[in-house]
């Protein structure tokens, strides 16, 4: 039987495995080096159940990753998320919505998260590779409507939201979002 613990546990390797085996580390690299990441993790239906399908609510699990492979460290980071469901977002870990909005929150619009506690992506050239100083994961729980299993509720788009950055088409790969920049 497995713990609860055990069971987020695996469920966080199994996502990593999918963004890690989908994800062209080589293609951020060549860029500005700055990597961003949305990988649907899971969900379940919630109560109640409504007859209007548009309208059953569903839990969402996921995480946003930021990973900075390039030669500047990256101040003040800032992702948008272009959510696209009706989305309500109940937390965000290693965030805060940059509008100051508290959670629980509607984001049905799309949101930018800002990096809280740790503001700064720093180099792996300033780390020797740390990937706890370079990169930041936000874990995301929320409810989003009408999109039923075995869809998957991926946002429209996301995008690094600092100032100086221009960002490239992101793309969906199965239960991924890439953005190379």
């Amino acid at each position: 039987m497995l713990l609860p613990i055990q069971c987020c546990y695996l469920s966080t390797i199994a996502a990593l495995t999918i963004f890690l085996s989908t994800t062209s580390f080589s293609d951020a690299q060549s860029c500005n080096g700055i990597l961003v990441s949305y990988a649907y993790t899971g969900g379940s239906r919630l109560p109640p159940n409504v007859s209007n399908a548009a309208e059953q609510p569903y839990r969402f699990e996921s995480t946003v990753t930021v990973l900075n492979n390039g030669l500047d460290e990256l101040k003040s980071w800032k992702v948008f998320v272009g959510f696209d469901h009706d989305e309500l977002l109940v937390s965000a870990s290693n965030a805060v919505l940059a509008d100051g909005t508290t959670l629980p929150a509607a984001v049905g619009n799309g949101t930018v998260f800002a990096g809280y506690p740790m503001t700064d992506l720093k180099t792996a050239v300033a780390t020797a590779g740390d990937l706890t100083q370079m990169q930041v994961q936000i874990n995301l729980v929320g409810t989003v409507f009408g999109v039923a299993p075995p869809s998957v509720p991926m946002p429209k788009s996301i995008n690094l939201a600092n100032d100086g950055f221009l960002c490239r088409a992101s793309t969906t790969q199965g239960r991924v979002i890439l953005l190379d920049l």
